[in-house]
């Protein structure tokens, strides 16, 4: 076994991103930041005004365009904007989406990719098949072309990975691409901005990190290193996310949910997840579902179909969240129950006629078949759906 380290190079924390940036880039020598912000983010406040201001040298360009689940037309028009401003580095705004389109953008300028067939070459398929480059981190130099800063406004985890969900929306599934230094160079985390970033979207993502610590902690591929960062992941989400139902300006626990998706996503890319999160990417890409409401509703239905092959896994879990006496799945639902979000798959209106498809599709998807209790059958991927039910 191994633990490889991504290339990102700093976290910077508990500071207002229009004093970081600036600092930043002129750590690194940029001086042409192409922007990427959400569009809520670039329309609904003024904090996108105040950071342009605080960089001294201008930018090279600003994208709002990128919607969810980073559907590949979006990524391939940003590509198109990014090259043409001759900018020396990318900077996010945003969740995961926008951060995924981001290390799209740098894998295409990286190998010097321009027709959207020479891309798809670099993709792996939800039903497992890829191209001939996918994951060939032989065919890439020894500098990147183009990096990334990231300013995450939502607890996904997608900066610290190497890996970019791209949508294709003629048939409604999601392509993997990665590459040695998609992650970012540096992260930083403003809790400020998060008084912007819708209440649901926030809490929903917060449980997508926590799937990450809990299926990260559930694989085969535990290490005393990764065991540690994910139970405390575990921990303080549990303590944190309860202040932010009532007041969404407690800085310490928006603080500190930022600092347990740092913990959570330590094995990103390093160590597999299971059926939450490859059943949750077939509910994004064909359901339309919001990628923390897939969480939501998978993960404590997943735990509860692992439980009899992971006992000892779950009565850490649930220990480290703070009822060590109540099964683990209970644990995770009461907590996703008692921020108001979304429990079952009716909730998020996934219509019970799409079950079957689903269940098929997620078979074959390369993560789902990675689950710590082995999924055999499709019988096997209905039965999840049914507890989720």
């Amino acid at each position: 076994m191994e633990y490889t380290y991504s290339a990102l190079h700093k976290v910077i924390f508990s500071e207002p991103a229009e004093v970081a940036l600036p600092r930043l880039l002129q750590e690194y020598g940029y001086q042409r930041p192409f922007l990427v912000a959400s569009n809520g983010l670039a329309t609904a406040t003024a904090d996108l005004k105040s950071l342009r201001e605080a960089l001294p040298l201008g930018i090279a360009g600003l994208g709002t365009s990128i919607r969810a689940h980073t559907p590949r037309e979006d990524a391939l028009a940003l590509l198109v904007r990014v090259r043409s401003s001759n900018a020396d580095v990318i900077v996010s705004i945003g969740g995961g989406s926008v951060i995924d389109a981001c290390k799209f953008v740098q894998l295409a300028m990286e190998q010097d990719l321009h027709a959207e067939s020479d891309l798809l070459e670099y993709a792996q398929q939800g039903d497992g098949s890829h191209g001939s480059k996918h994951g060939d981190f032989g065919l890439f130099s020894a500098a990147a072309a183009i990096r990334q800063i990231a300013i995450p406004t939502t607890l996904s985890g997608a900066e610290f990975s190497n890996n970019a969900g791209i949508l294709n929306t003629q048939t409604g599934s999601k392509e993997g691409y990665k590459g040695p230094r998609l992650c970012p160079q540096a992260i930083l985390y403003d809790p400020a901005l998060a008084a912007h970033t819708p209440k649901w979207l926030w809490l929903s993502t917060a449980i997508r990190s926590l799937d990450h610590a809990v299926e990260g902690y559930c694989s085969g591929h535990r290490t005393p290193f990764l065991d540690g960062h994910f139970l405390h992941a575990m921990r303080l989400f549990s303590e944190s996310l309860p202040a932010l139902t009532e007041s969404f300006s407690d800085a310490a626990a928006l603080n500190e949910n930022q600092q347990a998706v740092w913990l959570a996503c330590c094995g990103l890319g390093t160590v597999p997840h299971g059926a939450s999160h490859g059943i949750g990417y077939i509910l994004g890409s064909l359901c339309g579902v919001p990628h923390g409401y897939t969480s939501c509703v998978m993960l404590p239905a997943v735990l509860e179909w692992n439980q009899s092959e992971l006992q000892a896994q779950m009565l850490s879990i649930a220990a480290a969240m703070g009822s060590p006496t109540v099964p683990a799945h209970a644990v995770v639902k009461k907590l996703i129950s008692s921020l108001g979000l979304p429990t079952t798959l009716r909730e998020v209106k996934v219509p019970r006629s799409k079950l079957d498809e689903i269940a098929a599709r997620a078979f074959q998807h390369p993560v789902v078949k990675r689950n710590p209790r082995a999924i055999l059958s499709v019988d096997d991927v209905r039965q999840i759906l049914e507890l989720a039910w």
